[in-house]
């Protein structure tokens, strides 16, 4: 099994999607902290812009309830805004196809939304983000290009994968 955590409204074949509402891709509606299934049942979980959508001091329970999903040597993958790669294009005055897609976005949602579920709580970058996915037990944590979101690949979005313990 396969773990889309927060998929909103994307589908992925191969996946089981998870959200916190309805949403067209949700196989599953639950809270990302509490997931109504069998410990080491999965063999990816896969958290794509959701992170940041949630307090940093709530990070540790998340990757906890990840954690308790995935078989051992299982893998983590999470992409999410880079916070300084953002400010670094806001200072720069980099746009994407969309103003403030590159930098104000990355940093706080996109408002044109109008949905308080895409809204940023707390800013993250690769270094930031690493000693808290090992505290949480994982392993192999690396750095790797971003897959989703491709106005922000390179320039504005990372990816972290790591491994269960």
């Amino acid at each position: 099994m396969r773990l889309n955590i927060g998929c909103g409204n994307r589908r992925l074949p191969g996946y089981t999607g998870i959200d916190a509402v309805e949403r067209p891709a949700a196989d599953i509606v639950a809270p990302a902290d509490a997931i109504p299934l069998q410990d080491g049942c999965a063999d990816e979980v896969m958290a794509i812009h959701l992170v940041e959508h949630v307090f940093s001091w709530e990070v540790p329970a998340l990757l906890a309830e990840w954690r308790r999903l995935l078989k051992p040597g299982g893998m983590l993958v999470l992409e999410m805004p880079d916070a300084l790669k953002c400010a670094r294009n806001l200072i720069e005055g980099r746009q994407g196809k969309k103003p403030d897609q590159l930098s104000m976005w990355g940093l706080y949602g996109d408002d044109t939304l109008r949905d308080p579920y895409m809204m940023h709580k707390a800013g993250w970058w690769f270094a930031r983000l690493k000693p808290v996915v090992e505290s949480a037990g994982f392993t192999n944590v690396v750095e790797r290009e971003t897959v989703f979101h491709p106005a922000g690949r390179g320039i504005r979005d990372f990816r972290l994968e790591a491994r269960k313990a």
